[in-house]
């Protein structure tokens, strides 16, 4: 066995025991190493397979050299000596992680195939051995990954057709495990890259259906060699899996509810989901209004308690939606919303339906022609556990009637918002909405300081000198910000990246991460309906936000995410800035800087695709920040008369 130096300091809140990594066949340590790189692991120990031709023998030799107690990781070949180290010593176990591996047995007609490929490899060299199944070995957008291929062979090579014959032996002689997999009593990881093919994903759900606790998740962009192909999301789950202390514990970001991206939940678990492979559900961007909410589509997503016209979640939001606000149908409310409901805005919050029907009829008043088309969808959830729908709309039409905003100006408009529901039973419980009303104020030739002034005095006639909801939350006492970002929010590795990448910008103002994350030609889509171009843009963009409210903290709230029709993911993210005004930046309507504190609610929407961001809307509403500005001198000059 080879010890590894300390890594990095522990900071994991489990028993910090030693890791026992064992690679695969023709694979050593730099198999772990891309992994470790992401980890915070005092001592890890990569096993040795060689020296045995079977898995109980290398079983029992690791075992001879191995601490007296360990967390065991096994690859492949690897997996199958761990599932055979677990049956032998179960009590020197704290958790056990494996990785596209198998715990079948070998198929008879596949041995003599295995040993001809030895006779081979020793004939033509161990390089034309890892080439000859590459392309069942990664992911296909892997296939041509030079870096990749020449470190496989390098290790490859480095163990040699000498050593290669022993080590196809000892997964020939493996036993049938999937025997034994109910005795492990450990917190228990089952990855697999999404494209694997040399162990089958239905092998790997085998194991995680038979092992109590066992949660079980794909790698994107991976085949076979997960860990070199996206070190990243095997390192994240390995950190969560880390951590556990029971089987029964789940990582925070599980407790989510059912994610529908990379991950399938166990079900013995109790609060977790099966994600059901099969379920087909309508994306918004490439259909039209009828494809999206069709008359006889045949439901294809478990929607249990909810309206039988519903065909999946999308359909749902779209469609009821569209019925409330275009069709004027604004009675759904009442079988589409809980009586207790909470409806967060930008300017106040409504806790209950009946105020939501009356702020819904107001808004329709002083504009009759709007329409509002659903521009993306993005969810994740069950029937189970209830579904979370972030949901942007492109809203338009003209200011022709006396109402909330004064007389009419018969101007046109568009604008944004992003509505965040909470649905359960096809009844929504909570909803976050953001609308772009600076927008609209501005479209419609509307003095913004005139209206922020007027919506200030009311909200400061009811009795309210503030919008905000706490503390500053930047720094605590004179500590710099956090250096990682918490990702326990995230299901997945495109979710965490996302939120690592909103870190390092908004909370220690890296601001030059943005050309690292975003393509060159990338879009941004803003507020005031800003369309912008290219990474230099968007940082000004950014720096501008954060120019206004410079001692702002940054909170991600929540994170969901799908992979696109279009190819990548598109992630949804709702947030909270909260500062004051002590500076200068994009938001001009604020002037001078006043010190008053402004608490800002966004939400963001970004397409990833081939590792960068090409896309991102991004909502909040300057109007709301302005009068939160006038509310706070307002109540300066009441304390000043008083």
């Amino acid at each position: 066995m080879n010890q590894s130096a300390p890594i990095k300091p522990a900071s994991a809140k489990a028993e910090q025991l030693p890791l026992l990594l064992l690679p695969g066949t023709a694979c050593d340590g730099r198999l772990f190493e891309p992994m470790l790189a992401h980890l915070d692991v005092p001592v890890t120990i990569v096993g040795d397979l060689n020296g045995a031709s079977t898995a109980k023998e290398v079983a029992a030799k690791l075992l001879e050299q191995a601490p007296e107690r360990f967390s065991l990781l096994g690859f492949s070949l690897g997996g199958i000596v761990a599932l055979e180290i677990a049956a032998q010593a179960p009590q020197r176990i704290a958790r056990l992680a494996l990785v596209d591996t198998t715990a079948r047995p070998v198929p008879a007609d596949d041995i003599d195939r295995r040993r001809v490929e030895v006779v081979r490899a020793a004939e033509t060299g161990m390089a034309d051995y890892v080439r000859g199944g590459w392309d069942r070995s990664v992911a296909p957008g892997n296939v041509g990954n030079t870096q990749l291929l020449e470190t496989v062979i390098a290790m490859a090579e480095d163990l040699g057709a000498d050593r290669l014959g022993p080590q196809v032996e000892i997964g020939i002689s493996r036993a049938d495990s999937r025997k034994r997999l109910r005795k492990i009593a450990v917190p228990t990881l089952v990855l697999a890259g999404e494209h694997e093919q040399v162990c089958t994903l239905e092998a790997h759900r085998e194991i995680a259906d038979a092992i109590t606790g066992a949660q079980f998740y794909t790698i994107p962009q991976a085949g076979h060699f997960a860990p070199l192909e996206n070190p990243a999301a095997v390192a994240r789950h390995v950190r969560d899996w880390l951590e556990r202390t029971t089987i029964n514990e789940m990582p925070a970001k599980a407790a989510q509810g059912a994610v529908m991206s990379d991950v399938t939940s166990n079900p013995k678990i109790k609060g977790s989901s099966e994600v059901a492979l099969e379920e087909s559900v309508l994306q918004v961007e490439r259909r039209d209004y009828r494809d999206i909410a069709p008359d006889d589509r045949p439901r294809s997503q478990s929607l249990d308690g909810f309206d039988d016209i519903y065909t999946d979640i999308v359909d749902y939001i779209i469609r009821c939606t569209h019925k409330i606000w275009d069709e004027r149908d604004i009675g759904l409310i009442y079988t589409h919303y809980t009586h207790n409901c909470v409806l967060y805005g930008t300017t106040g919050t409504i806790y209950n339906r009946e105020d939501v029907v009356r702020d819904t009829i107001q808004r329709l008043v002083s504009f009759p022609e709007r329409r509002g088309m659903g521009t993306q969808v993005i969810w994740n959830g069950n029937d189970k556990d209830g579904f979370y729908t972030s949901h942007l709309v492109t809203g338009s039409g003209r200011h022709t009637q006396y109402g909330h905003l004064g007389q009419p100006t018969f101007k046109p408009f568009v604008s944004r918002t992003i509505a965040d529901c909470m649905i359960h039973r096809n009844m929504i419980y909570r909803e976050w909405v953001v609308a772009d009303q600076m927008a609209i104020i501005k479209q419609l030739g509307l003095d913004p300081n005139h209206f922020a002034a007027r919506t200030a005095k009311s909200k400061f006639d009811a009795g309210l000198t503030s919008l905000d909801i706490g503390e500053n939350r930047r720094f605590l006492g004179q500590t710099r910000p956090n250096e990682k970002a918490d990702t326990s929010l995230a299901h997945n590795d495109v979710e965490a990246q996302t939120i690592e990448m909103l870190h390092e910008v908004f909370t220690k103002r890296m601001f030059g991460r943005i050309a690292q994350d975003y393509a060159p030609n990338a879009q941004y889509h803003g507020p005031l309906m800003k369309e912008l171009y290219g990474q230099a843009a968007i940082i000004h963009q950014h720096l501008g936000l954060i120019g206004s409210l410079p001692d702002a903290s940054y909170e991600v709230q929540h994170v969901a995410s799908n992979p696109c029709e279009e190819g990548g993911t598109k992630v949804a993210v709702r947030w909270l800035m909260e500062g004051h005004h002590l500076g200068y930046g994009i938001l001009n309507e604020l002037g001078d800087p006043t010190g008053k504190r402004v608490q800002v609610m966004g939400m963001s929407h970004y397409h990833w695709k081939d590792g960068k961001i090409v896309d991102e809307w991004n909502v909040y509403d300057e109007l709301s920040m302005l009068v939160q500005v006038k509310l706070g001198q307002l109540a300066e000059n009441a304390q000043a008369g008083a």
